[in-house]
């Protein structure tokens, strides 16, 4: 009676493990998939700006045109849009944004911009009017009109167009190149 009470027992208790490595083996498996999952998986990156008019995002290599769009339309705006008063604070938020190769070639450019509009006391208004974004080649072309003022008095309004070249970094973008775009009057 004892033997058979033990034998009972085992084989309840060997059930039992089996049960338990099953379910051990299972719960490994899934592990494996996830981590298989998350190493295959690219992150994204939700981008918030002060104002959200669009989704903006950034996915492994992958950058959202409406990203590129804004990105281009505010280093425009910090580019252009300056006075006298305002282009050392418009100009250093702007290089926050440049890439490392690009900084200094970036920075002596806007410095003689900079004594160019406190020499004339010139300031610029610049509106875009159409922005157009690869995110393929992370290309950015703004057109916009500038509207030159010296002294307070305007002189011209032209119409202007701005290429910028970005280069992934990280988590987001940043600018490598601007060509065109004349800020001040010659």
């Amino acid at each position: 009676m004892i033997a058979e009470f033990l034998h009972q027992n085992i084989i309840k208790l060997l059930s039992q493990r089996n049960g338990l490595l099953i379910l051990g083996g299972v719960l490994s498996l899934s592990n494996v998939l996830l981590v298989a999952a998350l190493i295959c998986k690219s992150e994204r990156t939700i981008l918030v700006p002060p104002y959200i008019n669009k989704t903006l995002w950034v996915e492994g290599r992958e950058v959202s045109k409406e990203y590129l769009e804004e990105m281009g339309a505010y280093l425009s705006k910090l580019l252009l849009d300056i006075s006298p008063s305002s282009f050392s604070y418009n100009h250093e938020t702007l290089l926050k944004y440049a890439t490392p190769e690009a900084y200094g070639t970036l920075k002596n450019q806007l410095l003689k911009d900079g004594e160019h509009y406190i020499q004339l006391q010139l300031s610029t208004h610049f509106k875009p009017i159409e922005v157009t974004a690869n995110p393929k080649s992370l290309e950015v072309h703004v057109k916009g009109l500038l509207t030159s003022f010296i002294a307070g008095k305007q002189i011209r309004d032209v119409q202007e167009s701005l290429f910028l070249q970005f280069t992934q970094r990280g988590g987001g973008i940043l600018l490598e190149s601007i060509s065109g775009g004349t800020p001040h009057v010659s």
